[in-house]
């Protein structure tokens, strides 16, 4: 690291991913979008131009079902536990298409530059996707806080598509994602 590089760690309880999906199809409306959360883990490098860059872990392990989402708010009693099982036990296999272990890791890295972040998006089976996103930087006191929004096809990352039972509705392809840093300078 060079002397015009600052080190940022991200602090785990400030951190998190925050992933929202979308009903499609015939039958949507009987059917929920969703908001799942999972930790995350890593760095940023700071560059004296202000330009940045990163290097996250997400394990998908750690992904947990918070509700249904409707008007914009997240309802975490409109799923019962059978239901919160059933789309992990679907997202393990279908969008990540982990091992019977279900032990796997998602790594996000790109570079930050102004509001905007270029990233690249590694499954643990391999497949990649590149996107743009939207950043919302801001630096306190050798503290960093950072929201990336990210906007990403699941069939890109060699997902199958998700569909509910007989076909009645389907999870759209693209899905939002929002990584919440909080990063302490180390």
């Amino acid at each position: 690291m060079s002397t015009t590089e600052e080190r940022y760690e991200v602090v785990g309880t400030g951190s998190r991913v925050r992933i929202h999906t979308f009903a499609e199809g015939l039958f949507a409306k009987l059917a929920h979008d969703l908001e799942l959360t999972a930790k995350v883990s890593g760095h940023a490098l700071r560059q004296a131009d202000g330009r940045a860059s990163f290097d996250l872990e997400l394990p998908v392990e750690s992904i947990e079902v918070v509700g249904a989402r409707k008007s914009g708010a997240v309802d975490a009693s409109a799923l019962s536990a059978s239901d919160r099982g059933e789309i992990i036990a679907k997202m393990r296999q279908d969008v990540f298409r982990l091992a019977a272990d279900g032990v796997g890791a998602v790594h996000i890295t790109g570079e930050l530059d102004g509001g905007r972040a270029r990233a690249k998006i590694d499954t643990p089976r391999g497949a990649s996707a590149r996107v743009e996103a939207t950043a919302d930087v801001s630096l306190r006191e050798g503290k960093a806080k950072v929201v990336l929004g990210l906007d990403v096809s699941l069939s890109a990352l060699g997902s199958a598509q998700i569909k509910g039972p007989m076909g009645a509705f389907r999870v759209k392809d693209v899905v939002q994602i929002f990584v919440e840093l909080e990063l302490e300078r180390v």
